[in-house]
């Protein structure tokens, strides 16, 4: 899960929501979270991540979500 929010807690709350409804349906989720707080100042006017550290969590979070779909399709 990955969210973003203006305030500090906004993608936290959500994810957890959303991830209530995802396991109901019994979707594909992975335990992995990515929360970004002050998403208004989290990034550079031209869309990348500001914080060198949420952005390696970014790309690791989504190598993990290619390499599960990878595994799962073969």
């Amino acid at each position: 899960m990955i969210g973003a929010s203006t305030g500090l807690f906004g993608a936290i709350w959500a994810q957890a929501e959303l991830r209530k409804v995802l396991n109901t349906i019994r979707a594909a989720v992975l335990d992995s979270e990515l929360p970004v707080p002050a998403a208004h100042t989290a990034f550079t006017t031209d869309g990348r991540l500001r914080d060198p550290a949420v952005a390696a969590a970014l790309r690791a979070l989504v190598r993990h979500l290619v390499d599960r779909t990878l595994a799962r399709a073969a």
